[in-house]
This record gives structure tokens, sequence and C-alpha cells, in this order.
């Protein structure tokens, strides 16, 4: 059964449920996840058996730890801002075991039968745009991919408002420290054509293999979000 459940149906439900409840405007907003009860702010989405996301607080060398086996879940942080304003992100991640799939060709990529089922990531970060009315919900997803070429830009199989960007390839980097930092507000028109007419909603991290029924494990610390490019 394919993912019904996708993160774009259900963080849209999650996201106009609670559209006007409390947002933290504290920006920009780091995530150092180094001290137990770093994600008492996080919720957690299950659309597929739960991965396992532990804080492992050792002080500045804290960070999450994401196992998935045969599993879909997301942690989700409610945070607005303006990308105009403040475009940024940025964080660190590594992955210890990719989940297993078959290649993918770009050719089939925004055919939703032949990759459909090889949508499955060992990381992936979520910058969302929320609407009241959830068809019209967008969402950027950055995601590391075995071997896509970086800055390939895809449309998700599930939803065609998420847009996946794939900001590292390759397993060479397996096992080590990678740093990310991307401006959402130029990603978002490279990606949808069109400068974002909403704020960001919501920002989260996934790892997942219910699709391929695999194993996957990835670590991700010192993420911030809401600030100018100096």
């Amino acid at each position: 059964m394919r993912k019904l459940k996708i993160i774009s149906v259900l963080t849209i439900a999650l996201l106009v449920i609670s559209i006007y409840s409390v947002y933290s405007y504290d920006l920009p907003k780091q995530f150092l996840f180094d001290k137990e009860g770093s994600l008492k702010e996080w919720q957690e989405k299950v659309f597929k058996n739960k991965v396992i996301y532990v804080v492992e607080a050792e002080g500045k060398g804290g960070y999450l730890s994401a196992k998935s086996e045969a599993a879909c879940s997301g942690l989700f942080y409610r945070i607005r801002f303006d990308t105009r304003k403040l475009p940024m992100i940025s964080w660190h991640w590594k992955v210890t075991e990719f989940p297993e799939k078959a290649k993918s060709d770009p050719a089939t990529l925004d055919a939703k039968e032949g990759w459909i089922e090889k949508d499955d990531y060992a990381a992936r970060v979520y910058v969302i745009f929320p609407r009241l009315n959830f068809t019209r919900t967008e969402s950027i997803e950055y995601i590391w991919d075995e071997n896509l070429p970086e800055e390939t830009i895809m449309t998700s199989p599930y939803f065609e408002n998420i847009k996946l960007i794939v900001v590292e390839s390759g397993k060479n980097g397996k096992g080590k420290w990678i740093f990310e930092e991307r401006n959402i507000y130029e990603d978002y028109k490279k990606a949808f054509g069109r400068a974002p007419a909403t704020r960001v909603g919501a920002i989260a991290v996934m790892t997942d293999t219910d699709n391929t029924l695999s194993t996957a494990e990835a670590l991700y610390k010192d993420m911030k979000v809401g600030y100018k490019n100096e």
C-alpha cells in the first residue's frame, strides 16, 4: 500500500488545525539537540510505524538520532517567518545507513509510476508553507539522495505542491557530518517558478523506509532557521 498519508497530506491537516495556535517568533531559532527536553516543542506524526527519534545530549556535541525500520514518521516544529526578510535555513546531518532501493532514473522522476516506491530517504528537512485551503499548502523538501545529482528538483509523486530538492548526493559522505545552508526564498522560486505568497508555518525532519521496507539511520544537529544571509 502506498503512502496514502505521506507527509504532505497529514502535515497539511496538522497545520490547518493549529494554524492560529502559538508559534515561535524568537528568530533566528536554533535547535542544538544538546539536552534532555530538546524535543519538547516538536510534534511527532506517524504515517506508517514509528521512526525512533532520540536526542543524544552530549553538550555541544548533542544531536538528534533517527532510525527507521520499514517506518515513516516525522517531527514537526511550528514556526512562523517571512522568507523575503529572513530566508535562510542551515543544519548538519550525517547518514550512517541508507535505505535499500534501486538507482533512480532522472528521466522518470515526474512519473508517478517508476519511482514512487523509491520515495524513501535517509534524511529529509522540510519547510512548509500552510494555507487554510489545505489543497494549496506548499512545501520544500530538502533531501539526501544516493545517486541523483545535487540541485535536482522534483515534484512529489503524492502531492504536486511538494517540491524535492537534492542538496546532498551519493554515499561518499556516509558517516560524516555534512553542513547545509539554503536560501529558502530563492529555492522556492526555483522550485515553483514564483515567489512564495505566504509565510513559513513549520519545519520538519524525517527519515523513512516504509516503501522499501528496509532500514535507514541519520543524525541531525545544529539546525538554524529564520535569519539573513550576511
